[in-house]
C-alpha cells in the first residue's frame, strides 16, 4: 500500500469515528431531554448522572450506532473499490479492444468476425472495402443472397469440428478474374467453447499469375533442358569424331610423314622441308584436338567438392614443368597454406594452364619470375597467378577468354588460343570468376575468385 493510499485509508477511518462519535452524543443528549421531559429531575442530571439502567440503554444504544455507523462506511468504502475494479477493468477491456481493432484494420487481409448464427459481428476497412458493409447481417443473405446457410459452407464446418479451414474462390469483377483466399478459424472463450468464428480474405490473384507464370517458364525450361540434351548429345558425337575418326587421319600422315622420313634419298632431296612441315601440323593438330576435348569435357564431368590445398597442387604442376623444360631457370613463389573448396581435377586444369601459360611467356625475360599468391578483390580474398613475360595490350582484354582467339603480343609463340577458355570454364563451374590485367613489356596477372575460399604464407619454391 503506497503512502497515499496509506493517509486516505487513515482519514476515512477518522472521519467515520468522529461521525460516530457525534451521533453517540446527539443521541445522549436527546435522551436526557426525553428523560428530563416524562420523569423527575433536571436536564442537567439526567445528562450528566442517569439512573443505571438509563445509562445501560444509552450506552448499549450509542454502541449499536457506532457498530452500524462503522458497518455502513465499511460496505460503502468496499463498494467504492468494487466500483474502481470494475472501471479498471472496463478501461482495460477498452484499451484491448482498441488494440484488437487496431491490429485488425493494420492487416492487408479481410477479416470478418461471425457468431454462431452466421451473423455478421464486425468487419475491418478492408473487408468493407472488398465485401461492403454488412453489420447485423446473416453472412449467406449478404454475400449469396440465401435464405439458410451455404452448403459447405468453410466457416460452418469449423463450427462442427473445431479446426481452421481454407478454401480458394474465383470471381469476375470490375477489374477482372479476381482470385480470393478464404481462411474460416473458430474463435474459443477462456473454457474452451466455440462463440463465434473469424473470417479471413485474402486476394490472391496476383500470386495465382506468379505462380501460373511460373508453370510456364517451367515449360519452356523443361523445352531448353531437352534442347541441352540434344546438343551434349551431339556434342558428344562431335568429340568422338574428333577422339577418335579425325584422329585416325592424322596418325595415317603421321605415320606416312614417318616413312618418308626415314627414306635416305628423301634427306637428300628438295622434299625433305615438306616432310617437317607436316610432322608439325600433325602434331599441332594433335595438339589442338587434345585442348577442344578438355574443354568440352570440363562443361559434362560431375564436379566432386573437397578442401583443395592449392599451394601443393600449384608445386605439383611446376614441378612438373621443370622437369619438360630442364633448361630453363624460372623462379617461382607460391604463397603456402593456400586452401579453396573446389574440384581438384578442375582447379588442377587451372593451374596447369595459368603456370604453362606463365612459363611459355616468360621465355625471353632476363631473369623469368611466376608468382602464386592471394589478395583481397571486392572485398573477399581471391587467388592470382603473375609473371614478368610479354605482358599484353589491356584492349584486347576482352579476347583473352575467348576459344581460339589469340593476341597480338602472342604471335610466334606456341599454342592452340584454348587455354585460357579452359580456365575460364574450371572457374565458372565453381561459381566463380576469372579476369585479366597486364600490359605489354611488363608482365601479366590472371586472377581468380572461388566462392567458400581461404589461405595465407609466402615462400619460395
Amino acid at each position: 500500500m503506497t503512502d497515499r493510499k496509506r493517509l486516505s485509508f487513515a482519514s476515512r477511518e477518522l472521519t467515520t469515528f468522529l461521525v460516530g462519535m457525534s451521533i453517540m452524543l446527539v443521541s445522549w443528549v436527546m435522551d436526557a431531554a426525553l428523560d428530563t421531559a416524562f420523569e423527575r429531575g433536571s436536564f442537567f442530571s439526567q445528562l450528566l448522572t442517569p439512573a443505571d439502567h438509563d445509562m445501560a440503554i444509552r450506552i448499549w444504544f450509542a454502541a449499536t450506532v457506532l457498530f452500524f455507523v462503522i458497518y455502513i462506511s465499511r460496505t460503502h468504502h468496499k463498494q467504492r473499490q468494487q466500483e474502481a475494479r470494475v472501471r479498471a477493468a472496463l478501461h482495460s477491456a477498452e484499451l484491448e479492444r482498441t488494440r484488437a481493432q487496431a491490429v485488425l484494420e493494420s492487416l492487408g487481409d479481410a477479416i470478418s468476425l461471425q457468431d454462431l448464427e452466421m451473423k455478421i459481428l464486425y468487419q475491418n476497412k478492408a473487408h468493407i472495402a472488398m465485401m461492403g458493409e454488412h453489420l447485423g447481417e446473416y453472412c449467406y443473405q449478404a454475400y449469396q443472397g440465401e435464405g439458410a446457410v451455404c452448403s459447405g459452407c468453410h466457416l460452418d464446418q469449423s463450427y462442427r469440428d473445431g479446426e481452421s479451414h481454407k478454401t480458394e474462390r474465383q470471381a469476375v469483377t470490375a477489374q477482372g478474374l479476381r482470385c480470393t483466399e478464404i481462411i474460416s478459424t473458430p474463435l474459443r472463450d477462456t473454457s474452451g467453447r466455440i462463440v463465434a468464428g473469424v473470417e479471413s480474405v485474402r486476394d490472391v490473384t496476383e500470386r495465382k499469375r506468379a505462380e501460373l507464370e511460373i508453370e510456364r517458364m517451367n515449360r519452356e525450361l523443361e523445352l531448353r533442358a531437352l534442347e541441352l540434351v540434344e546438343a551434349n548429345r551431339e556434342l558428344e558425337s562431335f568429340c568422338y569424331s574428333l577422339s577418335h575418326d579425325l584422329r585416325s587421319y592424322i596418325t595415317r600422315i603421321s605415320t606416312a610423314q614417318q616413312i618418308l622420313a626415314q627414306t635416305p634419298r628423301l634427306k637428300e632431296t628438295e622434299f625433305a622441308y615438306p616432310v617437317g612441315i607436316i610432322e608439325d601440323s600433325c602434331r599441332g593438330m594433335e595438339e589442338l584436338i587434345e585442348a577442344i576435348l578438355t574443354l568440352s569435357r570440363l562443361s559434362r564431368e560431375a564436379m566432386h567438392w573437397e578442401d583443395v590445398p592449392l599451394s601443393e597442387l600449384a608445386q605439383q604442376v611446376v614441378l612438373q614443368l621443370r622437369q619438360e623444360d630442364l633448361q630453363r631457370q624460372v623462379e617461382v613463389v607460391i604463397q603456402p597454406g593456400l586452401v579453396v573448396r573446389g574440384d581438384r581435377n578442375l582447379l588442377r586444369v587451372v593451374l596447369e594452364n595459368l603456370f604453362a601459360n606463365a612459363w611459355k611467356y616468360t621465355a625471353k625475360a632476363p631473369t623469368p619470375r611466376i608468382e602464386l599468391g592471394s589478395t583481397t578483390c571486392e572485398g573477399k580474398t581471391c587467388f592470382y597467378v603473375r609473371d614478368n613475360g610479354i605482358g599484353f595490350d589491356m584492349e584486347e582484354q576482352a579476347l583473352l577468354f575467348r576459344p581460339f582467339k589469340r593476341l597480338k603480343s602472342s604471335q610466334g609463340y606456341p599454342g592452340t588460343g584454348v587455354g585460357l577458355a579452359t580456365v575460364e570454364r574450371a572457374v565458372q563451374r565453381h561459381g566463380g570468376k576469372v579476369w585479366g590485367e597486364g600490359a605489354e613489356g611488363e608482365g601479366a596477372c590472371f586472377y581468380f575468385m572461388l566462392p567458400e575460399k581461404s589461405g595465407s604464407g609466402a615462400a619460395g619454391v
